[in-house]
């Protein structure tokens, strides 16, 4: 299955998003209402980065969703640290390799957009039993805490070595 990765610029681009959003909102969180999905849009969007994956007819089959944050967890352009919020795939293309390679893409992007980024955190529901031992293979659990719906593990990577791992190394300019 071929699918393109592009950054979310436009007014369109993020009518497509929050369609897709509303659509797939279940699979965010299992219990996610439309009012959470709103508010959400809502709050992380002004601060944060989107990149659209799309097949090859331009339809939105997914996205990835991530800000740049300090130390201190606060919104900064030139923050050290790449928060991953989220990243949703339609089942259709989950079992081939768009996650990686849609990993590796936005790896270099935030490479590319941010000299600062040292590392990457994201997170996964502690019960989902898949993509822990998926999210352990390349990063480590630095945490937990209680999120809105359960427990959640919180991972984190040094940038460096997940770009090394997923053979998203940008070369020095």
């Amino acid at each position: 299955m071929h699918v393109q990765f592009r950054s979310c610029t436009s007014d369109n681009d993020f009518a497509q998003f929050t369609l897709f959003f509303i659509r797939n909102r279940l699979e965010f969180s299992r219990m996610f209402s439309l009012s959470d999905t709103l508010i959400h849009i809502l709050t992380f969007l002004p601060d944060s980065h989107l990149i659209l994956i799309e097949d090859e007819r331009g339809k939105v089959v997914g996205w990835g969703h991530y800000q740049y944050m300090t130390a201190e967890r606060q919104p900064d352009p030139e923050g050290e640290i790449c928060y991953i919020h989220s990243v949703i795939v339609a089942e259709k293309y989950r079992r081939s390799r768009v996650f990686l390679k849609g990993f590796r893409h936005l790896i270099r992007q935030v490479q590319e957009e941010n000299e600062h980024v040292k590392q990457v955190t994201f997170r996964a529901d502690a019960s989902h039993a898949y993509l822990n031992r998926l999210y352990s293979k390349f990063a480590q659990v630095a945490g937990e805490q209680e999120g809105y719906y359960g427990q959640e593990n919180i991972y984190m990577a040094e940038i460096n070595q997940l770009a090394s791992y997923l053979g998203a190394v940008i070369d020095a300019k």
